[in-house]
């Protein structure tokens, strides 16, 4: 009887190592397609500078796709190649992966501790670009003391409140962006430096070119869609409201005033 348990149990013990050996040998990556979009979204053909379809399997082929980390692939990418951001990645089960770039495009720079530094709309740092066209965010820091500057990572300050302040007017860029608004025409709209101030209560202050100033209170909270509403209060075709003496205020709760003049 206990010979009988005992092959009973060395049974169910091989099945499970055949299924084991059978799943991994199935989840596990044979192709890597990678998908490039252009800035706005769309998907476009593979440009000539990026990367090698081959480069990137021989790195990531025969891995397990269930234990693959999606953070830490994007990370080993965006370091090695400065040129493409790697945004995100899709498994496709059981074996198959795409990696999704976007071509790195410098939409503000800041004066640091170490210099000017350049940063995409991921907040990850950038190569000089050949176009310096970009708005000087300097004006939204107390302090700019950097803990971690290195191109293709991410820009970190030792200040947690220069670090939110960052991610609101990242995200405030690219409200303006979503409204029509090319990166390259940005400085244009809005002003190549002291665009972006927070006042004492945190609030964010946006100064656009044509003079006047935009208070959002409470900028952790959905700021792009109500800073959006109030380009649109800004820019209406019936009130001028591009005058130093303006302040349009947008609430939390989105509600959005002018001076009763």
């Amino acid at each position: 009887m206990k010979s009988k348990r005992l092959l009973i149990s060395l049974t169910v013990v091989a099945l499970v190592v055949v299924i084991i050996v059978v799943l991994a040998a199935l989840l596990t990556v044979k192709v890597v397609h990678p998908v490039y979009h252009g800035f706005d979204g769309t998907q476009i053909e593979a440009p000539s500078d990026g990367w090698a379809k081959d480069e990137i399997e021989a790195n990531y082929k025969g891995k397990s796709i269930v234990f693959l980390s999606k953070t830490n692939l994007m990370s080993e990418l965006n370091q090695k190649n400065h040129l493409w951001h790697a945004f995100a990645v899709v498994k496709q089960f059981p074996n198959i992966i795409e990696i999704h770039f976007v071509r790195r495009t410098a939409v503000a720079k800041l004066m640091s501790s170490g210099g000017m530094v350049y940063i995409d709309c991921f907040g990850y740092v950038m190569d000089k670009p050949e176009q310096d066209s970009v708005i000087d965010i300097t004006s939204a820091f107390k302090s700019t003391d950097v803990e971690q500057n290195v191109v293709g990572q991410p820009l970190v300050f030792q200040s947690p409140e220069s670090n939110n302040r960052l991610s609101y007017v990242l995200e405030a860029i690219e409200a303006t962006w979503q409204c029509m608004v090319e990166v390259s025409d940005m400085t244009q709209v809005l002003g190549e430096n002291s665009v972006f101030q927070f006042d004492e209560d945190g609030n964010l202050i946006v100064m656009p070119t044509l003079k006047g100033k935009i208070v959002v209170h409470s900028p952790e909270t959905d700021l792009g869609t109500r800073l959006i509403k109030a380009y649109s209060v800004y820019y209406n075709e019936w009130v001028r409201l591009q005058d130093d003496s303006i302040t349009i205020t947008v609430y939390k709760n989105g509600r959005i005033t002018t001076p009763s003049n």
